[in-house]
């Protein structure tokens, strides 16, 4: 987002970021209470709603919601996010930026990025990927970039996730850092 300001001094951009822990799931029972579980798609309305009336006053407002989509069909699960937005009565703009397969895929459009966050990248590891082709790319990233590639992250994880999406995480915010928003292939 700093980014965005610095290639567009003339105008006024103003963002707050959340997090979550995980997509979780369009829950369709209980309350918003019980469906509350500190993960994106189950908390995301309400959020929606109060953002949009904390959001109001202010001209040129919007909500932008990132998410990764590895399993539903995607045009199906953006009309549903629609639907569901809709009938929450979020008011503000809003856009679902659905990223298909993985936003690992985005990182890896801009190879001087990834060189800048990691000296030490591994480029044998690109020998494998194709942008935008279908193939595991959050695990060719790890051969490029992670300490003894895939295998280590795995080793490392034994079965647990969260060590890596720790990862991705770090990967994110410092490939990310370095990006070229108008140079990414």
């Amino acid at each position: 987002m700093s980014k965005l300001q610095e290639a567009y001094p003339q105008k006024e951009l103003s963002y707050d970021i959340k997090s979550f822990h995980g997509i979780g799931h369009l829950k369709k029972q209980g309350n918003a209470q019980q469906q509350k579980t500190g993960m994106l798609l189950n908390d995301l309305f309400p959020i929606m709603r109060g953002m949009a009336k904390a959001l109001l006053q202010v001209e040129h407002a919007a909500i932008i919601v990132i998410l990764d989509n590895d399993k539903n069909d995607k045009s199906a699960f953006r009309d549903e996010l629609n639907r569901r937005a809709a009938s929450n009565m979020v008011l503000t703009d809003y856009e679902f930026c659905v990223a298909v397969k993985e936003m690992e895929a985005w990182l890896s459009g801009d190879v001087k990025a990834i060189e800048a966050a990691y000296p030490n990248v591994r480029k044998s590891a690109w020998k494998e990927y194709e942008q935008d082709g279908i193939c595991d790319t959050w695990e060719v990233l790890a051969n490029a970039v992670y300490p003894g590639g895939l295998t280590a992250l795995k080793k490392k994880a034994a079965g647990d996730y969260t060590q890596i999406g720790s990862a991705k995480c770090e990967w994110a915010r410092l490939i990310g850092a370095q990006m070229s928003l108008m140079e990414n292939a």
